[in-house]
């Protein structure tokens, strides 16, 4: 299991007692050795030679073991890799478990609105459901990587093919950017010096250029500041909808992408939470970045005074900015809590405790104990290992 972890000090519920080791929905058999995310009905389950196939709820596996990689199941349909001719190809399985596009990507993504981005003979596209050639290379992205080693900064070309959100993809054209349509066709010209994906139903793009400051009068001082290069532009904050009409537009030093109806951003060095319309309904309070929004909520860490940050707690917020839960850091028993995942998944925040992992719900009571070595993220299941080596798959206690 991969699991995205974040280090930060996180919660420790002062109801443990209340918690339970979770409902068992199945144990699988003995020679499955992982199980990944359950999406859509079905997990990827890999087996102790090495190979892969997908298992249900029940514990069947309904798709055998016969991929070497594989990914979640997305509209209907997984990214699956095989070898072939000594290297790994990629293609899509459905959840019968036929091969609907054969495995001959060097590389490719998951779909997105009936797209997907893959690499065919070293050149990025966009394929249907069908595999046909939907959007050609030059509706994918191509950045340029600068880094540094021991001889000196070295610039290289690469392709970052993008997915679609919402209907949309942003592709740049030239040096400015603009959103097609699944077909290829702009339905949001290429007007902005910068933009970011949709989400949520809107994006965020760069608006009118800031006036750069100066310093009144005719001193030395003035004029020295005043001469200084002028550096890279500052943009107003737009938000738009997803035929590229302006929704509002905000004087903001920083604005998230939307979820759930807000988006956190920052003024004077302090992080609020606004909605589509513009509308603040959390001013800004924290001093660091709250993390992100999920499953409706969103958390930040407060903290204390004492050695250790023992008096800190965590406080969760819903997206109307109102409080929902607030929790200690530490229990009288001393333990603590040091390890998270980033963010709530269908209601379930993994947390870890003296080395063991258990989930959190969004008003911060401990619904599953930290009893477990792994654990993966929940949708309506969760696959955990007990602490002597036993793999189990959870539901969701959440209703």
């Amino acid at each position: 299991m991969k699991n995205t972890i974040v280090l930060f000090v996180c919660c420790l519920m002062t109801a443990a007692a209340t918690a339970q080791q979770g409902e068992v929905a199945f144990v699988p058999e003995k020679n499955i050795r992982m199980i990944g995310l359950f999406k859509e009905g079905l997990a990827w389950a890999s087996t102790v030679n090495g190979d892969y196939g997908y298992i249900d709820t029940t514990g069947k596996m309904v798709i055998p073991p016969q991929f070497r990689e594989v990914g979640v199941f997305s509209e209907g349909l997984a990214l699956v890799g095989k070898p072939v001719a000594g290297n790994i190809r990629y293609g899509y399985v459905n959840r019968q478990g036929r091969l609907t596009i054969p495995c001959q990507y060097e590389d490719a993504h998951n779909f997105s609105d009936g797209r997907a981005a893959v690499k065919h003979k070293g050149s990025w596209q966009y394929i249907d459901r069908q595999g046909k050639t939907a959007l050609g290379s030059a509706f994918v992205r191509i950045d340029t990587i600068n880094s540094i080693n021991g001889s000196g900064v070295h610039s290289s070309i690469k392709a970052k093919p993008l997915d679609f959100h919402n209907g949309r993809l942003l592709v740049r054209k030239g040096n400015l950017y603009g959103y097609t349509d699944t077909s290829g066709h702009w339905i949001i010209p290429p007007v902005y010096p910068w933009a970011n994906e949709f989400s949520d139903g809107v994006a965020v793009v760069a608006g009118k250029e800031k006036i750069r400051d100066a310093i009144a009068g005719n001193d030395e001082l003035a004029q020295m500041y005043n001469k200084l290069p002028a550096g890279r532009p500052e943009y107003i904050f737009n938000v738009i909808d997803t035929t590229g009409k302006l929704l509002f537009a905000a004087d903001v030093e920083g604005l998230d992408d939307f979820t759930d109806g807000v988006a956190q951003f920052r003024q004077d060095d302090q992080w609020g939470l606004m909605d589509k319309k513009g509308q603040v309904v959390m001013k800004p309070r924290f001093a660091d970045r709250p993390y992100p929004v999920s499953s409706g909520v969103f958390f930040a860490q407060i903290n204390g005074k004492e050695e250790g940050n023992r008096d800190g707690y965590l406080e969760i917020f819903n997206t109307a900015g109102q409080p929902v839960g607030k929790v200690p850091l530490c229990l009288p028993n001393g333990h603590c809590m040091y390890n998270s995942h980033l963010a709530f998944f269908n209601g379930l925040l993994a947390v870890e405790i003296a080395n063991k992992w258990g989930f959190v719900d969004t008003t911060g009571k401990l619904v599953i104990d930290p009893v477990y070595n792994e654990i993966s993220d929940f949708s309506t299941h969760a696959a955990v290992r007990t602490a002597d080596g036993i793999l189990k798959v959870l539901r969701n206690p959440v209703k």
